[in-house]
């Protein structure tokens, strides 16, 4: 072979190999960009999961919260009767048998929040709720009982903004989370978008790079080379601008 004829042919084979190292390069950016792509895909639907998991679990928990809170407003209102009645007893054994029935509704029937947000003694709950008591403990009880008594009339539960937020803090907590989740399922869902983008600017070097056999002016090789080359490079910049993940 003349020097000549070995000046042309170097070129051509220098060519063709850059062609296939970018190809190569290009085929393997583009599967991993359709991995993370996958990746993200997988990880925003386990969040949107999460998510109406989490916001069913919130509504349950809010209409158990609403139950609760109106079974306090009726012992409560109920009660209060009941003490009004007793006030006005036309005997001393009606007014204890109204008072007694009104202490027991608040007691062992309003909910721990209920009754903690009426002030009422916590010590009468613990005796109104033991097995049995000695006659120390009956003697107390009936002495906490007024205290029960006067302290109910002062509040009205129903309108204690407090109390409210307290029943419903779980149910509130719960949708938090719940948005939460759908927020990372939304990021991720736009993440996987964005390496799906990147897989076809790499699919697109990828093209320009396999159709370099096609063309026998060097001049043009040379073009579509560097045209794959920068789809790649812009591809690669990309991708690294975002998080990857590998589970």
């Amino acid at each position: 072979m003349s020097e000549n004829q070995a000046d042309v042919t170097r070129p051509i084979e220098r060519l063709e190999l850059i062609a296939a190292i970018l190809l190569g390069l290009a085929a393997i950016a583009t599967a991993f960009a359709s991995y993370q792509s996958s990746l993200y895909d997988g990880r925003s639907v386990e969040n949107y999961s999460r998510s109406n998991k989490t916001a069913t679990e919130a509504a349950a928990e809010r209409s158990r919260a609403i139950v609760a809170m109106a079974r306090d407003n009726s012992v409560d209102a109920e009660a209060m009767r009941l003490i009004l009645e007793g006030d006005g007893a036309p005997s001393p054994a009606a007014e204890e048998r109204n008072y007694a029935i009104a202490t027991y509704l608040y007691t062992r029937q309003m909910s721990e929040s209920g009754y903690k947000a009426l002030g009422l003694p916590p010590e009468a709950r613990k005796i109104a709720e033991a097995p049995s008591v000695s006659t120390d403990v009956e003697q107390k009880a009936t002495a906490l009982q007024e205290q029960i008594l006067e302290k109910a009339m002062e509040k009205d539960l129903a309108g204690d903004e407090n109390y409210r937020k307290e029943m419903l803090a779980q149910s509130h907590a719960l949708f938090d989370e719940s948005e939460k989740y759908f927020k990372l399922g939304q990021d991720a869902n736009e993440t996987g978008d964005k390496f799906q983008l990147i897989a076809v600017i790499f699919a697109i070097g990828l093209f320009f790079g396999g159709i370099v056999q096609v063309f026998r002016n060097d001049r043009v090789r040379r073009a579509i080379i560097s045209v794959s080359g920068v789809f790649l490079i812009v591809g690669t910049i990309y991708m690294l601008t975002l998080p990857l993940i590998f589970s």
